[in-house]
């Protein structure tokens, strides 16, 4: 009986991630759940803590990576899944010390760091986000998310040329990096060269369907404000 519970519960989590994979979470849930609740299987645990984030039930997912944090406090996945929670309910501080533990726990992980450059961009320490940023670009220097983060953090503290140069290589790492054209659009506005951010913003048109409907209505919202920077009809 034991057995048939446990492959009646492994099947369940299998589909499980299957549907959450899918981007059906609420499927994903009731199977983590059910298996949840006949077997204690931490697997089952984490996923319907996954799920619950999805679900944007934030509450929920932190009660359940609590739990797991408790019985596994040496496991770096689990506080790095609760500070992406806890970033998401804008608890920046639960983040930042649950960041602090994965690298503690894992110093190279090139993505907490990127994580961590994220949340200091959020919460404008600039110094601090461009050090997080570096580290990652050192551990891995394919990141595209990484030469972003440098590229982003280098445009809201002026340095301009650093910024260029950031951008670019996301770009040349990432072509579809729809934020890295995004970023890179605003530093053209901002230099005066209209004809290189059109550039870019068409780019973006192509890649987002919904960038263009977004754009217009900025646009819209912003029209007047700055009479150098371009006529959407040369974008359209």
């Amino acid at each position: 009986m034991s057995k048939q519970s446990g492959s009646a519960s492994d099947k369940n989590i299998k589909s499980a991630w299957g549907s959450f994979g899918k981007g059906d979470y609420d499927k994903a849930f009731d199977l983590f759940n059910e298996a949840t609740e006949s077997v204690k299987d931490r697997s089952a645990l984490f996923g319907r803590a996954c799920s619950l984030y999805r679900m944007a039930d934030y509450e929920g997912a932190i009660d359940d990576l609590n739990k797991l944090a408790k019985s596994e406090p040496s496991n770096p996945e689990i506080f790095h899944t609760r500070a992406h929670v806890y970033g998401s309910n804008e608890q920046y501080d639960k983040a930042l010390a649950d960041l602090e533990k994965v690298l503690s726990l894992d110093p190279e992980n090139a993505e907490a760091w990127c994580d961590m450059g994220g949340l200091y961009l959020v919460t404008e320490e600039y110094s601090e986000a461009s050090r997080c940023f570096g580290k990652t670009a050192d551990l891995d220097k394919s990141c595209a998310c990484a030469w972003l983060g440098k590229g982003v953090t280098a445009l809201l503290m002026k340095e301009v040329k650093k910024a260029g140069e950031y951008l670019n290589i996301a770009l040349k790492l990432d072509k579809k990096n729809t934020l890295a054209y995004m970023a890179r659009a605003e530093l053209s506005f901002s230099n005066g060269n209209s004809n290189e951010a059109i550039k870019d913003v068409k780019k973006l048109f192509s890649l987002d369907n919904d960038f263009k409907q977004r754009f217009s209505e900025q646009y819209a919202s912003n029209e007047g404000d700055d009479e150098d920077r371009f006529d959407e009809k040369d974008i359209v």
